[in-house]
């Protein structure tokens, strides 16, 4: 994922035991024991899935981590399936420019209700981050637990050590988390009116197209309200931007270096783009916003005078040529257009088009081809939906803090839960700048995933009675 830009144990309000104690019920307390005990056999499960290499790209083994998730969710009476998205959606993934490699398996299981309720969607994605070669302490692979850490702490540690491995926060705790949650519920017999789904989807990291978008434009999931597990326990996200990467060429004509008046800089030419494009995400996007009343975005956007959604572009490849001595006639870029909630695919391709147009229009010469690797669209659920607001207080009597809502300009699966699933969602997980996702020594505190299950149980309980 994805990381949220927010500090937000700076806006948490931690209610007494006393008050925790008295909100949630004899059986509710039931299953968080339950939890607590079971502590082990979770770090356990999510060793064996961390030990599964899914980094993407390329995005492989994604088959294998299934089938563990998959029999495991047997085992806890759940029909399940695994699922691979089809060729159309490896093609809008963008397969080709991502360089991806193998099956897009994603799990799906269904915990029956015993009658007629509401169906509630959870979604944690398989896949992870780049693992980088060096600066590692421990095996990335290897989910090693500790009871400490040097880096930053989680805020809901309480001595109950860390684990650490690429995916531990992002996103494989939050699928250990869960299935803890899952486990309490199932092995208490506490009973439900309606359907669980939880799904274990792909390539997140990459835009989700062939993980949960399949999953849910396809019609393979569908529900009446959805949780997002993926990001920390420091704040609910409601808003999200989304994304569309563009792949930029330009085409030149290859001339000896010393002589370029008779070449064609492709270079030049691109340079010529990156002009346009840097005044046209300065002086356009940088003024087209989206209010999220009650929803923070953080300090950092803050001190640049950004509160609201707020459109972005980022150039963030380059490369073309051989060597000086010769004139390059092709060079490449991607370029990632953050796009506002209600801004549609069709339309963003328009404008961006319209500004490469607008400088070929002034060179004869420039020639420019445009490919869309993929794209997602934003969503925003307001603050003041009821079941966000009664998630927030759920997850509050879980965890004994009052969590804010928060908002991100990264962009997330929950795009597809909201957008094209028509369901009211909420954001939150493992993880968050404690936990180094993304980064070498990648953690997550035990004790945060445990809080974490505790808050999904929770919520099933209450939504599905």
């Amino acid at each position: 994922m994805s990381f949220t830009i927010y500090r937000a144990k700076y806006y948490i309000d931690v209610l007494t035991d006393s008050s925790l104690s008295f909100m949630v019920s004899s059986q509710e307390q039931s299953v968080f024991k339950y939890i607590e005990d079971h502590r082990d056999q979770m770090i356990r499960y999510l060793q064996s899935l961390v030990k599964v290499d899914t980094q993407t790209p390329p995005g492989l083994n994604y088959d294998t981590i299934c089938d563990i998730m998959a029999n495991r969710f047997n085992e806890l009476n759940c029909e399940t399936s695994i699922h691979e998205a089809t060729e159309k959606y490896m093609n809008l993934s963008g397969a080709t420019h991502m360089g991806l490699e193998g099956p897009r398996s994603n799990v799906v299981a269904i915990y029956k209700g015993h009658s007629d309720g509401p169906t509630l969607h959870i979604s944690a994605h398989t896949d992870c981050a780049a693992i980088q070669e060096e600066g590692w302490t421990v095996d990335p692979l290897g989910g090693k637990v500790t009871t400490d850490t040097p880096y930053e702490k989680s805020i809901h540690d309480k001595g109950g050590g860390y684990i650490w491995g690429r995916g531990v926060a992002d996103d494989k705790g939050e699928v250990a988390a869960l299935t803890l949650a899952l486990a309490a519920i199932h092995e208490l017999d506490i009973k439900m009116k309606g359907d669980l789904i939880l799904t274990g989807n792909c390539d997140e990291e990459i835009g989700g197209v062939a993980g949960l978008g399949y999953l849910i434009k396809e019609g393979i999931v569908k529900a009446d309200m959805g949780i997002q597990l993926d990001g920390g326990l420091s704040g609910i996200g409601l808003a999200a931007q989304g994304r569309t990467r563009f792949m930029v060429k330009t085409r030149g004509v290859s001339f000896h270096g010393q002589v370029p008046i008779l070449g064609v800089n492709a270079i030049e030419k691109m340079s010529k783009l990156n002009v346009a494009l840097t005044d046209y995400w300065r002086n356009v996007l940088l003024k087209r916003k989206v209010p999220v009343p009650g929803i923070d975005l953080g300090a950092a956007l803050k001190e640049k005078g950004i509160d609201t959604l707020t459109a972005m572009l980022n150039i963030g490849t380059i490369k073309g040529g051989v060597q000086g001595a010769t004139v390059p006639d092709l060079c490449e870029e991607e370029v990632l257009r953050g796009m506002v909630p209600g801004e549609t695919f069709q339309e963003v391709y328009d404008e961006f088009k319209a500004v490469l147009d607008g400088v070929k229009a002034t060179d004869a010469e420039l020639e420019y081809e445009l490919d869309v690797i993929n794209f997602r669209e934003g969503y925003v659920v307001e603050a003041t939906d009821p079941y966000a607001l009664s998630c927030q207080a759920m997850i509050q009597e879980a965890t004994g803090m009052k969590l804010p809502f928060t908002g991100t300009l990264a962009s997330t699966d929950m795009n597809y839960q909201v957008v094209d699933g028509g369901m009211p969602c909420v954001n939150f997980g493992v993880g968050g700048t404690y936990s180094r996702g993304h980064k070498q020594d990648e953690n997550a505190s035990i004790d945060e995933i445990i809080v974490c299950a505790k808050a999904v149980a929770l919520i099933i309980m209450r939504k599905l009675r």
